[in-house]
């Protein structure tokens, strides 16, 4: 199978053509996940209403060219489907390394560090911000 299937094809990438290839991974999306009859229901009134824009006289032509589509389309979903099962537990695998571990003992979050102010106490948040107001006015560092 290529690399970029559409490269390959033998249907034009013209606009319908384009839109009813995206209308048939939806169908076959659906048909995958049990969703037959929003499947059929998108096949039977947009797929159809594109297949009149695409080919404007129907007929035998249009029947075979949309069956080609529809097979073509089944074929990279279900690539698609293929490649995704072997992908996924490689790319779990690989991101479990580099994820911390949950519920680790001896973990426990950085202490907030606090300098006293004039008067001894904790500065808080607001006392930064005026302080930073302050220099700003007086246009130093």
């Amino acid at each position: 199978m290529p690399l970029i299937p559409l490269a390959y094809t033998l249907l034009p990438l013209e606009a319908p053509w384009t839109e009813a290839r995206r209308i048939c991974r939806r169908v076959w999306l659906l048909r995958s996940k049990g969703l037959i009859a929003e499947a059929q229901r998108i096949e039977d009134t947009e797929l159809a209403a594109v297949q009149v824009r695409a080919v404007p006289g129907g007929g035998l032509e249009a029947d075979a060219r949309f069956k080609a589509l529809m097979t073509e389309e089944r074929e990279r979903m279900d690539a698609a489907v293929a490649f995704a099962e072997v992908l996924a537990p490689m790319l779990s695998e690989r991101l479990r390394v580099f994820a911390p571990e949950r519920g680790r003992t001896g973990m426990s979050p950085a202490p907030e560090r606090k300098e006293p102010g004039p008067g001894g106490e904790a500065r808080g948040i607001a006392d930064y911000i005026d302080e930073m107001l302050a220099q700003d006015r007086a246009g130093s560092p």
